[in-house]
Protein backbone atom coordinates (compact mmCIF):
# COMPACT_ATOMS: atom_id res chain seq x y z
CA UNK A 1 0.00 0.00 0.00
CA UNK A 2 2.76 2.18 0.63
CA UNK A 3 4.36 1.81 -3.01
CA UNK A 4 0.91 2.74 -3.77
CA UNK A 5 0.61 5.89 -2.19
CA UNK A 6 3.71 6.66 -3.64
CA UNK A 7 2.96 6.02 -7.06
CA UNK A 8 -0.74 8.24 -6.53
CA UNK A 9 1.14 11.10 -4.78
CA UNK A 10 4.26 11.19 -7.77
CA UNK A 11 1.33 11.36 -9.98
CA UNK A 12 -0.83 14.16 -8.83
CA UNK A 13 2.48 16.30 -8.22
CA UNK A 14 2.95 16.42 -11.85
CA UNK A 15 2.03 19.61 -13.43
CA UNK A 16 -0.98 19.93 -15.41
CA UNK A 17 -0.15 18.82 -19.04
CA UNK A 18 -3.83 18.31 -20.39
CA UNK A 19 -3.47 14.59 -19.57
CA UNK A 20 -5.72 13.11 -17.11
CA UNK A 21 -3.80 12.16 -14.00
CA UNK A 22 -3.71 8.40 -12.87
CA UNK A 23 -6.42 7.48 -10.13
CA UNK A 24 -6.42 5.56 -7.53
CA UNK A 25 -7.62 2.28 -9.10
CA UNK A 26 -4.78 3.27 -11.73
CA UNK A 27 -2.65 3.53 -9.41
CA UNK A 28 -3.22 0.20 -7.25
CA UNK A 29 -2.69 -1.50 -10.59
CA UNK A 30 0.65 0.13 -11.13
CA UNK A 31 1.89 -1.12 -7.69
CA UNK A 32 0.52 -4.50 -7.67
CA UNK A 33 2.21 -5.16 -11.23
CA UNK A 34 5.16 -3.48 -9.74
CA UNK A 35 4.64 -5.75 -6.72
CA UNK A 36 4.57 -8.68 -8.72
CA UNK A 37 7.25 -7.96 -10.98
CA UNK A 38 9.98 -7.96 -7.25
CA UNK A 39 8.61 -10.63 -5.06
CA UNK A 40 6.56 -12.75 -7.85
CA UNK A 41 3.65 -12.76 -5.27
CA UNK A 42 0.02 -11.50 -6.34
CA UNK A 43 -1.39 -8.96 -3.97
CA UNK A 44 -4.82 -6.99 -4.13
CA UNK A 45 -5.07 -3.39 -3.32
CA UNK A 46 -8.21 -1.62 -2.84
CA UNK A 47 -8.59 1.94 -4.02
CA UNK A 48 -11.09 3.03 -1.71
CA UNK A 49 -7.91 2.29 1.27
CA UNK A 50 -5.36 4.29 -0.78
CA UNK A 51 -8.19 7.11 -1.17
CA UNK A 52 -8.54 7.00 3.00
CA UNK A 53 -4.50 6.63 3.63
CA UNK A 54 -3.51 9.50 1.15
CA UNK A 55 -6.27 11.61 2.66
CA UNK A 56 -5.25 10.81 6.55
CA UNK A 57 -8.36 9.16 6.93
CA UNK A 58 -6.99 5.67 8.35
CA UNK A 59 -3.24 4.80 9.04
CA UNK A 60 -1.95 1.31 7.79
CA UNK A 61 -3.35 -1.92 10.07
CA UNK A 62 -0.32 -2.61 10.22
CA UNK A 63 1.02 0.63 11.73
CA UNK A 64 -2.34 0.61 13.92
CA UNK A 65 -1.55 -2.73 15.38
CA UNK A 66 2.17 -1.46 16.55
CA UNK A 67 0.32 0.69 19.20
CA UNK A 68 -1.39 -1.85 20.23
CA UNK A 69 1.65 -4.03 21.00
CA UNK A 70 2.52 -5.06 25.21
CA UNK A 71 6.02 -4.88 23.97
CA UNK A 72 7.97 -2.25 22.18
CA UNK A 73 10.27 -3.02 19.35
CA UNK A 74 13.46 -2.99 21.73
CA UNK A 75 11.62 -4.83 24.02
CA UNK A 76 10.66 -7.32 21.65
CA UNK A 77 14.53 -7.46 20.65
CA UNK A 78 15.37 -8.27 24.09
CA UNK A 79 12.93 -11.19 24.37
CA UNK A 80 14.28 -12.72 21.01
CA UNK A 81 17.96 -12.37 22.06
CA UNK A 82 16.75 -14.00 25.75
CA UNK A 83 15.16 -16.83 23.85
CA UNK A 84 18.31 -17.49 21.61
CA UNK A 85 20.30 -17.31 24.45
CA UNK A 86 18.63 -19.93 26.81
CA UNK A 87 18.29 -21.85 23.25
CA UNK A 88 22.29 -21.99 22.95
CA UNK A 89 22.45 -22.94 26.65
CA UNK A 90 20.17 -25.86 25.30
CA UNK A 91 17.45 -24.93 27.51
CA UNK A 92 14.80 -23.52 25.09
CA UNK A 93 12.17 -21.86 26.43
CA UNK A 94 8.48 -23.51 25.51
CA UNK A 95 5.38 -21.32 25.09
CA UNK A 96 4.18 -21.32 28.81
CA UNK A 97 8.38 -19.95 29.84
CA UNK A 98 8.29 -17.55 27.26
CA UNK A 99 4.88 -16.09 27.96
CA UNK A 100 5.61 -15.72 31.39
CA UNK A 101 8.73 -13.79 30.88
CA UNK A 102 7.05 -11.91 28.72
CA UNK A 103 4.16 -11.22 31.67
CA UNK A 104 7.43 -10.02 33.70
CA UNK A 105 8.57 -6.93 31.34
CA UNK A 106 4.82 -6.26 30.91
CA UNK A 107 4.33 -6.00 34.71
CA UNK A 108 7.14 -4.01 35.36
CA UNK A 109 6.49 -1.77 32.46
CA UNK A 110 2.69 -1.10 32.65
CA UNK A 111 2.55 -2.33 36.59
CA UNK A 112 -1.38 -2.67 37.35
CA UNK A 113 -2.88 -1.04 34.08
CA UNK A 114 -1.16 -4.54 33.03
CA UNK A 115 -4.20 -7.42 33.23
CA UNK A 116 -3.45 -10.26 35.77
CA UNK A 117 -3.74 -13.07 33.57
CA UNK A 118 -0.77 -11.33 31.75
CA UNK A 119 -1.23 -11.45 27.40
CA UNK A 120 -3.22 -13.17 26.07
CA UNK A 121 -3.38 -17.39 25.17
CA UNK A 122 -2.31 -17.24 21.65
CA UNK A 123 0.28 -13.97 22.21
CA UNK A 124 3.22 -16.45 22.47
CA UNK A 125 2.44 -18.08 19.37
CA UNK A 126 1.46 -15.30 17.64
CA UNK A 127 5.23 -13.72 18.81
CA UNK A 128 6.96 -16.56 17.39
CA UNK A 129 4.64 -16.57 13.99
CA UNK A 130 5.86 -12.77 13.49
CA UNK A 131 9.35 -13.58 14.17
CA UNK A 132 9.38 -16.89 12.60
CA UNK A 133 12.91 -15.63 10.38
CA UNK A 134 14.84 -15.83 14.15
CA UNK A 135 12.66 -18.12 16.61
CA UNK A 136 11.70 -21.79 15.36
CA UNK A 137 9.49 -24.12 17.08
CA UNK A 138 11.60 -27.14 17.52
CA UNK A 139 10.12 -30.51 19.67
CA UNK A 140 12.63 -32.54 21.66
CA UNK A 141 13.57 -35.88 21.18
CA UNK A 142 14.34 -38.00 24.45
CA UNK A 143 17.97 -39.60 23.92
CA UNK A 144 17.03 -42.67 25.48
CA UNK A 145 15.45 -43.95 22.27
CA UNK A 146 18.36 -43.53 20.69
CA UNK A 147 20.53 -45.05 23.06
CA UNK A 148 18.89 -47.67 23.65
CA UNK A 149 18.47 -48.74 20.03
CA UNK A 150 21.73 -51.02 19.78
CA UNK A 151 21.41 -51.73 15.97
CA UNK A 152 21.41 -47.84 15.15
CA UNK A 153 25.29 -48.02 16.96
CA UNK A 154 26.75 -50.62 14.65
Amino acid sequence: MALAISIYRKEQAKPDDGHRKMGYRKACDAAQKAYFQQHRVTIKLNHNTLRNLTNGLTMPKAEFNMQKRWLSVTEEEEVIGYVVETAAWGFGLDHLRLKEHVDEICRTRYGSRFPKEGVGKQWTHRFVERHSNRLHVYIARPLHDVRGDETAIK
